[in-house]
Formats: structure tokens, sequence, C-alpha cells
């Protein structure tokens, strides 16, 4: 459903689809193909997008699904997660960056 009805962005490393749901938490979704490399390197590339979430607070309230590029496994950990971020941000997703309450992230 979120991938056939939400909001889409891209960038080098990542497409980022989310649409806003009903629930008082944020659920991301991951796919990473083969073409990313091997296990190791597509477990690495998880663990950055978990990672990249759990650091930011977002809005609740959203289904997110990113999808990983081949490049990100060549990616540094800072290049992954400014993108990322700024691709939340362009789908509508609304980032609080000064926020002192963390939302629940369910991944």
């Amino acid at each position: 459903m979120v991938l056939a009805r939400g909001r889409r962005s891209s960038n080098a490393f990542t497409n980022v689809v989310a649409m806003p749901n009903d629930l008082p938490y944020l659920r991301v979704g991951l796919a990473v193909s083969k073409r990313v490399g091997n296990a190791v390197t597509r477990n690495l590339v998880k663990r950055r997008i978990r990672s990249a979430f759990a650091s930011v607070d977002v809005s609740d309230g959203w289904d997110v699904v990113v999808t990983a590029k081949p490049e990100s496994s060549e990616s540094s950990y800072s290049d992954l997660d400014r993108a990322l971020k700024k691709s939340i941000e362009r789908v509508g997703v609304r980032v609080n960056h000064f926020g002192t309450v963390k939302s629940q992230v369910v991944v």
C-alpha cells in the first residue's frame, strides 16, 4: 500500500516512500537487495539506515519504506545519514530538530 500510494523521494543512496497512518508511532520498512552486496554488506547498510532513523526525532504516524541502492554500500555513514534525513523531510515527514521527546520507531 505504501509503495503504491506514498510520496516518493530519491537520492544517490536510497529511494524513500512515505505515507501517513493513524498509529501513534513511526513504522519503517527496509529493502536491501543482493545488488547492494553480499550478506555482510547488506546487513551493514540495514544497520546504518536503522541507526539514522533512531538518531532523529520524527513526527508520529507514518509508514516509511526505504529501498537501498547499490551505491549505499560504498557511502560513509555520515553521507547516508544526511541523505536519508533530507529525503524523509522531502516526502513530508516532519523532523523535529530540537525535540526533547523521541518517537517510538518500529523497524
